[in-house]
C-alpha cells in the first residue's frame, strides 16, 4: 500500500481536503497527483468514515508498474508498505482507522 508522510508526521494514505465544486472522487485523482505525482488509473469508491469528526471518503486505485512515485507539495516521503507492515504505531489515526474498518474487506 502506499503511504505519505508530512515532515515530521506520522504516514497515512494519499488524500486531502475536497476543494469547492470539486466531487470526492475529483479531489482523490487530484490528490494523489500532487502528493505524489503519479495518476490513480480507475479510482474506485469503497466507503466513507469518520475519523477524529472528519469525513473522510475511501477510493483505491490501482498502479502500474511504470508509475513512478515522488513526494511533492508537502510531502516529506512515499513508500510502498506491505499490509502486515502497517501497525498503528507507525500510522496517523485516520490511517489506522481505515485500516481497521476496511482492510478485512480489501483482503478477503
Amino acid at each position: 500500500m502506499l503511504l505519505v508522510r508530512k515532515k515530521g508526521g506520522k504516514w497515512n494514505f494519499p488524500g486531502g481536503a475536497i476543494e469547492a465544486g470539486e466531487t470526492p472522487l475529483a479531489a482523490a485523482a487530484r490528490e494523489l497527483r500532487e502528493e505524489t505525482s503519479i495518476n490513480g488509473h480507475g479510482l474506485l469508491y469503497l466507503s466513507t468514515i469518520t475519523v477524529e469528526s472528519t469525513i473522510h471518503h475511501i477510493f483505491i486505485t490501482h498502479f502500474h508498474d511504470g508509475d513512478k512515485v515522488v513526494a511533492c507539495n508537502e510531502i516529506a516521503a512515499c513508500k510502498w508498505l506491505p499490509r502486515d507492515k502497517l501497525t498503528p504505531s507507525i500510522l496517523k489515526a485516520t490511517a489506522a482507522g481505515l485500516i481497521a474498518t476496511q482492510l478485512p474487506a480489501l483482503i478477503a
